[in-house]
């Protein structure tokens, strides 16, 4: 194992969900996964000193989250070794068993797998505040503070936030009649873009603390088409110019719709969502909209999801056109077919075809499957 990034294990029966995670923390943690409770407990017991945190995610599983708690319990490996769950509701007494099992935090369902990074990265911070605490307290009694005040703190109200707008967006995507996968592809695409520009183009300034923040705004992106009408959002045909307008407004009513919601003491999470949501479909000479902005005065984190934005409506059916393939998607995009973007990003976006691709494929696959269902 490698210690330099931090060695995650994912205990966790669903392929899917596996995989998911595994997407989202691979950027900022060496991740080592397993389909059961059996193997999960297998891997704590043999390496759990080597690990920096355990994912606990069990649905209808013979060794439950609570019996890995025991174990590690009885281990004395907890509080040492920080242990989050993802439980599927709010249930309250469930969250308080866990807590009360040494637990250091418990997501709820449905989550946002990005959000995941923060949780897991506060985890390990609060595991270091513990081995630094001098007060000669009880370990337990110590983390239990340490959780009252982390429940108090930004991340808490980051959360509050993500679920909220979360909830909005998939109304937006159930009244566009897209499936979960929509958001679910266009933050990956946001994640390979974002990854690529942070180790290509430094002067840029994407961070991968930045580069969460920018993928949960790429989800929250079209939160403004809830204000447009059905009539404009299922028309099976062209729009009309008048239309098109009313459509084009979904850029700067989703900016005040997130400037009324998001918590102003957040000032980066707001300042970028906001940003993407209005600038997304700016082009990079000047012919997008709203504000016709030219170049580099159209942020990075704007380009980066306007240009995942356009890749996943290539790749996915819509109530007025058939979903085209991963490689023509890419070739309409690199031939300018479908408007101008910045030389660098497309370069990005050349790096990052094959993985771009796969996940698309992937993806598409995963939907018709469950369509089928």
């Amino acid at each position: 194992m490698n210690n330099r990034k931090g060695n995650i294990l994912i205990i966790d029966n669903t392929s899917r969900s596996r995989n998911l995670l595994k997407d989202s923390l691979r950027d900022h943690f060496n991740c080592f996964d397993v389909d059961s409770g059996e193997k999960g407990l297998k891997v704590v017991k043999e390496v759990g000193n080597r690990l920096s945190a355990v994912l606990i995610n069990l649905v209808m599983s013979r060794v439950s989250a609570a019996t890995i708690l025991t174990e590690m319990n009885n281990l004395k490996l907890i509080p040492g070794l920080p242990v989050i769950v993802l439980i599927p509701a709010k249930t309250a007494d469930e969250e308080t068993r866990f807590y009360q099992l040494g637990a250091v935090d418990v997501i709820h369902k449905p989550y946002d797998p990005t959000s995941v990074v923060r949780h897991i990265k506060r985890a390990i911070s609060m595991q270091e505040r513990l081995k630094k605490d001098s007060t000669g307290a009880d370990p337990v009694t110590v983390l239990s503070r340490m959780i009252l005040e982390q429940s108090r703190s930004m991340e808490k109200l980051r959360d509050n936030n993500n679920h909220i707008v979360d909830a909005i967006c998939t109304i937006v995507e159930l009244r566009h009649l897209e499936s979960g996968f929509h958001m679910q592809r266009i933050r990956e695409f946001t994640r390979i873009l974002a990854s690529l520009v942070l180790n290509n183009y430094p002067e840029y300034k994407i961070t991968p603390d930045k580069i969460d923040i920018i993928v949960q705004a790429a989800a929250w992106h079209d939160i403004g088409k809830i204000v447009i009408p059905d009539s404009i959002i299922l028309k099976p045909g062209k729009l009309t110019s008048d239309e098109f307008d009313v459509m084009k407004s979904h850029t700067t009513r989703g900016a005040e719709i997130l400037e009324t919601m998001l918590d102003r003491e957040d000032t980066e999470l707001f300042s970028i969502c906001s940003d993407v949501a209005r600038h997304h479909h700016e082009k990079f000479d000047g012919g997008g909209y709203p504000d016709k902005l030219v170049g580099d005065t159209i942020s990075m984190p704007a380009q980066i999801c306007g240009l995942a934005d356009i890749y996943d409506a290539l790749n996915s059916d819509r109530s007025y056109k058939s979903a085209v393939a991963p490689d023509r998607a890419f070739e309409m995009i690199i031939g300018g077919e479908t408007g101008a973007f910045n030389p660098k990003l497309l370069n990005c976006f050349k790096m990052g075809r094959a993985e771009l691709e796969g996940y698309a494929i992937r993806t598409r696959q995963e939907e018709k499957a469950q369509q089928d269902n």
